[in-house]
């Protein structure tokens, strides 16, 4: 696993998925969406069609294949003297390939204590580096209000995506992961995963070492 330090010079926001989030003010307010340059970012019941609280016994069973996905890369991301989670990709084969890459699946350990909020925060400010506009950007921030849940150290948050959208499952430190919210908007679902896996992620060498050096 590659791991990333980031000194306390610079000011961060960290999603890691908060920011991988909001400017720091006490560590326990931050996430960390996978980031090589310690930049964070965030967060989230039924809200509107495109975020659904839950999945349906049958599709439950076709996202949680992912748990016998193969690992294509890992890294961890720290902030000064403190690390904030582990990330993995996984892909069916264990290959990521960019020109196709679905289906895949990021799966990320906290930590950190890290609220909703924060991570969406973080997630808004690293769509606006990927340079979506403010328009797409809002009609996307309530979508993914109910996305995520208030994460607690040792938590796993695991994002599926495939061509028919994205899925959010949560894994408490001491359970089993349970599917927790599905994005159906697939620039959406897309978009998420751009976060970490996009040629423009704010964070190159984090997302080098999880699609596995290439």
């Amino acid at each position: 696993m590659v791991s990333f330090t980031f000194g306390s010079s610079k000011k961060m926001t960290f999603l890691g998925l908060a920011g991988p989030l909001a400017l720091l003010t006490s560590l326990s307010s931050y996430a960390f969406i996978g980031s090589s340059t310690g930049q964070p970012a965030s967060v989230a019941v039924p809200l509107t069609s495109a975020v659904t609280k839950g999945l349906s016994e049958n599709t439950s069973d076709k996202k949680e294949q992912w748990m016998w996905w193969k690992p294509v890369g890992s890294a961890s991301l720290s902030w000064g003297f403190w690390k904030i989670y582990d990330s993995e990709l996984r892909t069916p084969a264990g290959v990521y390939n960019p020109g196709s890459p679905l289906p895949l699946a990021l799966v990320i350990t906290y930590d950190r204590d890290i609220d909703a909020d924060d991570l969406l925060d973080a997630t808004v400010e690293q769509w606006e580096h990927l340079g979506f506009s403010a328009d797409t950007i809002a009609s996307w921030d309530p979508q993914m209000k109910n996305a995520w849940p208030n994460v607690k150290e040792g938590d796993r948050l695991i994002y599926v995506l495939e061509s028919s959208g994205g899925a959010f499952f949560y894994q408490p430190k001491q359970g089993q992961p349970k599917p927790y919210a599905t994005l159906k908007d697939i620039p959406l679902a897309q978009a998420f995963a751009d976060i970490w896996l996009s040629p423009k992620t704010a964070y190159p060498s984090l997302r080098l070492a999880l699609i596995g050096g290439k």
